[in-house]
């Protein structure tokens, strides 16, 4: 049996690849290929995410999984997941940490590794550049009225010493993990064929649709008013306020995108990104995907 996990990462149009792999999901099933994605693992009281915690509840919710994995198995030649929560959340603590980017990321793939009987698995990753995936994950982080400035959220983790190279090397450690396929986000459009046709029979993949962005984030504009109506209101809903912002204040055209850093910070972070990805690519067990 063949086993592909998509893991994410978060912001890098995860869900972007999982509906254009819904799409597929006819030409998937014909071609022997069980694929499951959020709808399927984050049904609630069935969560493969929750699953993947610390604790004895969590442990008890990995027998039903890894019952359903060996059922599966005996079925389906090929298995896919896409699930960008097996690597963690886009909270702080999920996201950062003194072990770097999804600082529980290892035990958390470890986990799932075990669930799936360690079966060599094929991890497929986006990456993007520190502080725009830092900033996308701030804005989702307002949007849930979790958070409000990014210097609370990034709470002393310096953008410029994340290390897509350091989580790779971490996940292969893990047993049962036989490779990794990585792609820059901001390679997306001129690469996503290459990662389905990696991910995908070419007899599938070539008939894969482009559907359009599906989560944008928050505009510099709707950003100031979100922190103008609050300040104004300190007992207003920020989850309200967030929505009505964005929809005042759309991204696109001539929109200014969220800026959260200083000029400095931002050379620095593109600086150590093109280091990044030349520690990467040298990688052995991971292949990063060019245009």
């Amino acid at each position: 049996m063949a086993l592909t996990i998509h893991v994410g990462a978060h912001k890098t149009a995860s869900t972007h690849t999982q509906q254009t792999l819904r799409g597929l999901w006819p030409r998937m099933t014909a071609a022997g290929i069980m694929y499951l994605d959020m709808r399927a693992l984050r049904r609630p009281g069935h969560r493969l995410d929750s699953s993947l915690e610390n604790g004895p509840a969590a442990a008890r919710r990995r027998s039903p999984w890894r019952r359903r994995m060996d059922q599966a198995s005996e079925i389906w030649p090929h298995i896919l997941l896409s699930e960008e929560n097996t690597l963690g959340s886009i909270r702080r603590e999920g996201l950062m940490g003194a072990e770097g980017v999804y600082p529980n990321a290892v035990r958390r793939i470890d986990r799932l590794c075990a669930i799936m009987r360690r079966r060599p698995a094929v991890l497929f990753m986006g990456v993007r550049e520190p502080l725009s995936f830092l900033t996308s994950a701030f804005s989702m982080e307002v949007q849930g009225g979790h958070e409000l400035d990014f210097g609370d959220y990034t709470d002393g983790f310096d953008p410029a010493a994340l290390s897509w190279s350091g989580l790779a090397e971490r996940l292969l450690s893990v047993r049962g993990v036989a490779q990794v396929v990585v792609w820059r986000h901001e390679d997306h459009a001129a690469v996503r064929g290459a990662v389905l046709r990696a991910m995908l029979p070419e007899a599938v993949a070539r008939h894969a649709d482009d559907p359009p962005p599906a989560v944008v984030g928050l505009s510099q504009a709707a950003y100031d008013e979100i922190l103008r109506r609050l300040a104004a209101d300190a007992d207003g809903d920020p989850v309200t306020i967030a929505r009505e912002a964005k929809t005042l204040f759309p991204r696109g055209g001539d929109a200014r995108p969220l800026s959260v850093a200083d000029a400095a910070t931002r050379e620095r972070c593109r600086e150590s990104y093109r280091e990044d990805m030349d520690r990467l690519s040298r990688i052995d067990g991971v292949t990063l995907l060019r245009p």
